[in-house]
C-alpha cells in the first residue's frame, strides 16, 4: 500500500509539472502578444492592458470581428483584443465622450456596428473574453464612430491628439481606427490628493490654498484656513504674503498690511526677490508697484542677482532692451555657480537682441 500512495503521489507531481510546463509554454506561444500602454493625462494615469492580434490579410470589422454579434438572441461585445479581458485603469476621476466615469479598473468591451460602436466599461476586469459579459456590471457606455485610417497589422491602443487634461485613446486596426475622448480635471485631482495626504508639509498648504482659490475665488475662508495651516509649521514669505492677500480681499486692511510687513522681513530666495515684484506686473497688471519694489531692494542690496534678473524681466515687458540686458549682465556677474550658466543665457540671448537692434 505504501508503494502504491508512493507511485500516485509521484504520478500527480509528474501531471502537475507538465500541466505547469504547457501553461508557460502556452503564454510563450501566444501569437496575440500581451501589450499595454500608459499615457499621463493632467495628473491623471491612463493604462490599457490588451492582448494584439494580428491581421493575417483577414477581413477585421464585419469579418473575424463580426458585426452585432447575436448568439441564441442575445449580442455579445467584442472583447477589444484577443484572449484574456482587455483593461483599462484611471489614477483619478475622468469624463469618457463628456460623461463621468471613477478612477479604478474596468473590462473594455465594444459592441462593434457598422455605423456606430459602443464602447462598455465593465466593473468585471477578470473574466476571459467577452463570452461571460453581463450588462449588468456596466459602469458606463459611450459611443463613437470608426474612421478609415492607415493600415496596421496589429491591433494597436494609441494615444493621439493630446490637450493639458484630454487626450483621444483610439484602437487601430487593419484599416479603421475609433477614438473616445477621456477628460480630467486637474485641479480638482490634485485638491483631491492634497486633501488626502496624512502628513502635509507647508508646502501642501499653500498649494491647497491657491487651488481652493482657483476652484472657487469666493471661497476666501477656506484658503485662509490653509494658509494659517502652513504659517503653523513655519513662518516663510509665501505663507505671510499669502495670508495678507487673503485678508486684504476680506476687507481686513490693517491685518493685511501687517503680514506683509513680517513676508517682507523673512523674505528670502526666488519667491520674495523675483516672483512676488513680478506678480504685481504679471498677475495684477501694476508695473509700477514691481517697478518701486524692485528699485528698493537693488537700492539696498545692488549685487542681488534674483533682483537683478527680475529687473531685467521688467524691462522687457517695458521695451527698454538696453536696460533689461543691463541688469541681466548684473544677474550673470552675480550669480552662484548652480545659477550662473541661465542667467548667462538670459544675458547673452538679450545682449544678442540688443546689438541686432542697433
Amino acid at each position: 500500500m505504501k508503494i502504491r500512495s508512493l507511485v500516485i503521489t509521484l504520478n500527480l507531481v509528474v501531471i502537475s509539472c507538465h500541466m505547469a510546463l504547457a501553461q508557460d509554454m502556452l503564454v510563450a506561444t501566444k501569437v496575440s502578444q500581451r501589450a499595454s500602454i500608459t499615457q499621463r493625462i493632467g495628473t491623471t494615469d491612463v493604462t490599457v492592458t490588451y492582448n494584439s492580434p494580428a491581421a493575417k490579410q483577414r477581413k477585421i470589422f464585419g469579418g473575424i470581428v463580426p458585426y452585432d454579434f447575436v448568439v441564441d438572441g442575445v449580442e455579445y461585445p467584442w472583447r477589444a483584443g484577443a484572449n484574456e479581458n482587455t483593461t483599462i485603469s484611471f489614477t483619478h476621476d475622468v469624463v469618457v465622450q463628456g460623461k463621468p466615469l471613477a478612477k479604478g479598473t474596468y473590462g473594455l468591451h465594444i459592441f462593434v456596428r457598422e455605423g456606430e460602436w459602443t464602447y462598455i466599461f465593465s466593473k468585471n476586469h477578470e473574466s476571459w473574453g467577452s463570452f461571460s459579459y453581463d450588462p449588468k456590471e456596466d459602469a458606463l457606455r459611450v459611443t463613437a464612430t470608426p474612421e478609415p485610417s492607415e493600415y496596421r497589422e496589429w491591433l494597436t491602443y494609441e494615444f493621439t491628439t493630446r490637450e493639458a487634461e484630454e487626450a483621444v485613446l483610439e484602437l487601430q486596426w487593419s484599416t479603421i481606427k475609433c477614438g473616445i475622448t477621456i477628460g480630467t480635471d486637474v485641479t480638482s485631482n490634485v485638491l483631491i490628493d492634497l486633501t488626502s495626504k496624512e502628513e502635509k508639509t507647508s508646502d501642501d498648504y499653500i498649494k491647497l490654498a491657491q487651488l481652493t482659490l482657483s476652484e472657487d475665488a469666493k471661497n476666501v475662508d477656506a484658503a485662509l484656513h490653509y494658509a494659517e495651516k502652513s504659517i503653523a509649521l513655519g513662518e516663510e514669505f509665501r505663507n505671510l504674503i499669502l495670508k495678507s492677500e487673503l485678508l486684504n480681499q476680506k476687507g481686513k486692511v490693517p491685518e493685511s498690511k501687517t503680514y506683509e510687513q513680517k513676508a517682507l522681513e523673512v523674505g528670502e530666495g526666488f519667491p520674495y526677490f523675483y516672483y512676488y515684484p513680478l506678480s504685481f506686473m504679471l498677475l495684477e497688471g501694476n508695473p509700477e508697484k514691481t517697478f518701486e519694489i524692485l528699485s528698493e531692494m537693488l537700492q539696498k542690496d545692488p549685487n542681488n542677482w534674483i533682483a537683478n534678473l527680475a529687473m531685467g524681466e521688467y524691462y522687457i515687458k517695458a521695451k527698454n532692451q538696453e536696460k533689461a540686458t543691463h541688469h541681466f549682465g548684473k544677474a550673470h556677474e552675480f550669480a552662484g555657480e548652480r545659477s550662473k550658466p541661465y542667467a548667462r543665457y538670459m544675458y547673452l540671448s538679450n545682449r544678442l537682441i540688443l546689438d541686432q537692434m542697433q
